[in-house]
C-alpha cells in the first residue's frame, strides 16, 4: 500500500534532489490504535528519503508520532497540505537555515524556562499548514518550546479532552489559545509576559526535571503566592516528582515560613482523598510548614490511621512541630 500520492512523491523527490533533507527523527510507538499506520508511514518515508534515519522509540503514554528533536513531537500524518511543512522542518533539523528574522531569533534566545505549545490540526484545513510554518521553527530554533502537533480528526477524543472545537488551534501552558491565524511576534510576546503563577502542573514539572527549583520557588516569592500549578506537584502520584517539590517546600520554610504555611490548609482539605504514600509526604510537609493548630489536626487524624508509615509520618510531624 503506497499512501503518498504520485504528486507528493515527486514534493518529497524534489527535496532529496537539492540535498535538503539528511537527519534523524524518532518514530513514537504507544500502543495506541494507530500506531500501525506511522510504522507504514515511517518505512514508507525511509524508502523514499534514504539519507532520512527513523529510529523507532517506545514510550508507556501519549500519542504516536514523529519526534524531530526532544522538544517536539508530531502527531499526525504528513499528507497533503502538512507534507511540505514536515519536509522543511526535516530540511531545517539537516542545517538549512529556516526563515526566522534576527529579531525573532533573539527573542528565542531568551526563552529560558520551559514553555509548553499543543497546535492541534487537521489535514484538509487550509489554514493549519501556515500556522505549522509558523510554530515550528521556533521550537527548532528554542529547546525550551516544547510543541505537540496533533491532528485533532486523528485523535478526536485527546481535542475533546482539551475542548477544542476546531483548527487550527494553538494553546499555551494549558490555558491561553489562538484559533486560526497567529504570528510569531504574538506568541513570543504571549511566552515572554506569561503569568508564572498560571503556569500548569505540566510546564512546572518540567522546569523541576531540569533542575530549576529554585526558579519556581523564586517566582512564588516574588508574587507571595502558593501556585495551583505547584499544588499539583506536591499531590502527583509519581514520588519524584513530590520530592523536588518537597526541596521547594523545604526552601521556603526557611526563608519565607508565613508564604510556606499557607500550604497547610490547602493540603488538609486534599488530605483524605489521596493515597497512603501521598499522605505521608503531606504529614512531612505539615512538620516543616505547620504550626500549633497543624500539630493538633494531626493529632485528631492520628487515631484514624491503620498503616504503620503514616503513624510513623504524623509521629515525626508532631515532634518536629513540637519542637518550634
Amino acid at each position: 500500500m503506497t499512501f503518498f500520492d504520485p504528486k507528493s512523491q515527486t514534493l518529497i523527490q524534489n527535496f532529496c534532489k537539492t540535498g535538503a533533507i539528511k537527519t534523524r527523527i524518532q518514530r513514537i510507538a504507544t500502543d495506541h490504535a494507530e500506531d500501525h499506520q506511522f510504522i507504514s508511514i515511517a518505512d514508507e518515508l525511509s524508502t523514499l528519503m534514504p539519507d532520512l534515519a527513523i529510529e523507532s522509540r517506545k514510550s508507556v503514554s501519549g500519542l504516536p508520532g514523529f519526534s524531530f528533536k526532544d522538544n517536539i513531537v508530531w502527531s499526525a500524518f504528513p499528507f497533503d497540505k502538512e507534507l511540505e511543512p514536515f519536509l522543511e522542518a526535516l530540511s531545517i533539523l539537516s542545517g538549512h537555515e529556516s526563515t526566522l528574522s534576527d529579531a525573532i531569533r533573539k527573542t528565542l534566545d531568551d526563552i529560558d524556562i520551559p514553555v509548553r505549545l499543543t497546535l492541534y490540526i487537521a489535514l484538509q484545513c487550509p489554514f493549519c499548514p501556515t500556522v505549522v510554518k509558523t510554530v515550528l521553527p521556533l521550537a527548532l530554533h528554542c529547546p525550551h518550546i516544547i510543541l505537540h502537533i496533533i491532528d485533532g480528526s486523528l485523535f478526536p477524543e485527546t481535542a475533546a479532552k482539551e475542548g477544542v472545537m476546531s483548527a487550527p488551534c494553538l494553546i499555551l501552558d494549558d490555558g491561553f489559545r489562538w484559533t486560526g491565524h497567529v504570528t510569531a511576534a504574538e506568541i513570543l510576546n504571549m511566552i515572554l509576559n506569561r503569568d508564572p503563577s498560571q503556569l500548569s502542573p505540566e510546564t512546572l514539572q518540567t522546569i523541576l526535571e531540569q533542575g530549576d527549583a529554585a526558579w519556581i520557588t523564586r517566582q512564588m516569592i516574588e508574587k507571595n503566592q502558593i501556585f495551583d500549578g505547584f499544588i499539583a506537584l506536591l499531590l502527583h502520584d509519581t514520588w519524584s516528582v513530590r520530592l523536588g517539590a518537597m526541596v521547594i517546600v523545604e526552601e521556603l520554610s526557611e526563608s519565607h515560613p508565613t508564604l510556606a504555611a499557607r500550604l497547610c490548609p490547602i493540603l488538609m482539605d486534599r488530605f483524605d482523598k489521596k493515597e497512603i504514600p501521598v499522605k505521608g509526604d503531606i504529614l512531612y510537609v505539615f512538620g516543616l510548614t505547620g504550626d500549633e493548630n497543624t500539630k493538633e489536626w494531626i493529632k485528631s487524624k492520628l487515631n484514624s490511621f491503620e498503616q504503620p508509615d503514616l503513624v510513623d509520618a504524623a509521629m515525626d510531624a508532631i515532634d518536629v512541630l513540637a519542637s518550634k
